[in-house]
């Protein structure tokens, strides 16, 4: 177990939580204070995700071999529980539906799945080495990419594969559920791409001016968040599309997760019986109205 000591402070909202250096940090928005979550990880950390419903922030530990949370927030130190063994794990996504998590072991060229306890582990595809990961939960489509330049995805309830885009390596996914959008980071030319989410109208929403060194990025409503070598963009899609540095660093970010502490959003999927409902505190709330809310 991993401990950081630390204050809590009650009351967190607006906060990029992000990885580096072996290290799990987050920058409050509002005043933008920096403080160290978790430390000592041993490990790149290639990704992040959340848990509305459950409290809990998901990473895989690419160079320690497993998949870790830790409760956030908390009143006290936090600290992380094993989920589940892996062999060097790149990227992962919850489905906070089903209260599952999806990991790509590159190497292995597989993509595994568990319960959020770790419980119920399988392997669910095998195909080309793999990176980036991204759930479109309402359609039970899983998104991936492959270090053959290809993007792909996985139905879930048929095992339907499907190649949506061809030569583009790309190091992190995202969704737009809302507008039916995917969004994808371009390693090797540092560009932020969209299509629709079937590979058909692509554009290039912005340029970071950077190549090579963008990995993570995290989707929230019409604003995407990227990491950028050493500095986090805010890059917003509507009603304009503008870029921001919200936050410069010491070394290489390679994650970013966007938290917003006010998520009130319930979303809903039908599974084979019509009247069951999985309903959930995912989103927030003031982003259905039209995506009007701050960050």
């Amino acid at each position: 177990m991993i401990v950081a000591n630390l204050e809590i402070k009650n009351g967190l909202q607006n906060k990029i939580i992000f990885s580096i250096n072996g290290s799990i940090k987050e920058r409050d928005l509002l005043n933008d204070v920096v403080s160290t979550l978790v430390s000592n990880l041993q490990s790149n950390i290639y990704s992040l995700d959340y848990d509305y419903k459950t409290g809990y922030v998901f990473f895989p530990r690419h160079n320690k071999n497993d998949i870790l949370r830790f409760r956030y927030p908390s009143e006290t130190a936090y600290s992380t529980q094993f989920v589940a063994a892996a062999r060097e794990p790149i990227a992962l996504v919850i489905d906070p539906l089903l209260n599952h998590v999806y990991w790509t072991e590159i190497y292995q060229q597989k993509i595994y799945r568990c319960d959020f306890d770790g419980k119920n582990k399988i392997s669910i595809i095998q195909d080309d080495q793999l990176y980036a990961i991204t759930l479109d939960y309402v359609n039970s489509w899983l998104y991936y990419s492959t270090k053959t330049n290809k993007i792909r995805r996985y139905r879930l309830t048929s095992g339907e594969k499907q190649t949506v885009k061809e030569s583009v390596d790309v190091t992190g996914l995202g969704i737009d559920a809302y507008k039916n959008r995917l969004y994808w980071m371009e390693y090797q030319k540092g560009d932020l791409e969209s299509s629709e989410l079937n590979g058909t109208n692509s554009i290039k929403v912005v340029s970071t001016n950077k190549t090579r060194t963008n990995i993570g990025i995290y989707v929230y409503g019409s604003k995407i968040y990227c990491s950028n070598g050493n500095q986090i963009l805010k890059v917003t899609v509507s009603p304009i599309t503008m870029a921001e540095v919200i936050h410069t660093d010491t070394a290489g970010i390679n994650s970013v997760l966007f938290y917003y502490g006010k998520n009130k959003r319930i979303g809903k999927r039908f599974l084979n019986q019509p009247s069951v409902e999985y309903i959930l505190h995912y989103m927030s709330a003031v982003e259905i109205s039209d995506h009007n809310y701050t960050s």
